[in-house]
Order: C-alpha cells, then sequence, then structure tokens
C-alpha cells in the first residue's frame, strides 16, 4: 500500500495523510504545514536555515549524507 505523502512548507519534513494543516493566502497559494510549531514560526518569519531540525539546515550544514 502507498500513501500519499506532503512535505511541509517550513520544515521540508513529510507529512502523512490526517496529519498537518493547510494554510491558504489571499492570493489563493496553498502552503501546507506539518504542525502548529511550524506554522507559527512561518508567521513569525524565522528562516529555516537557522532551525537545526529543519531539512533546509541539514542540507546547509552536510549533516545528511
Amino acid at each position: 500500500m502507498v500513501l500519499k505523502t506532503n512535505t511541509c512548507r517550513f520544515s521540508g519534513l513529510r507529512i502523512y495523510p490526517g496529519k498537518g494543516m493547510i494554510f491558504i493566502r489571499t492570493d489563493g497559494q496553498h502552503y501546507m504545514f506539518l504542525n502548529k510549531k511550524c506554522k507559527s514560526y512561518y508567521h513569525n518569519r524565522l528562516r529555516p536555515a537557522k532551525l537545526a531540525w529543519t531539512v533546509t539546515y541539514r542540507k546547509q550544514h552536510k549533516k545528511d549524507q
């Protein structure tokens, strides 16, 4: 059985069916977030590259190889 997963717009982590939340901007763009923590960090304009648990940080600092 194959599960359709989405990726979190902020953290880059996988979102499984039934989890996460969608934020729709006034211009109609969809943003899928894993949890409230990711959504609040996005709205506070924090950069995911500066948070050690995000995928972008791990790629920049060569943690996943």
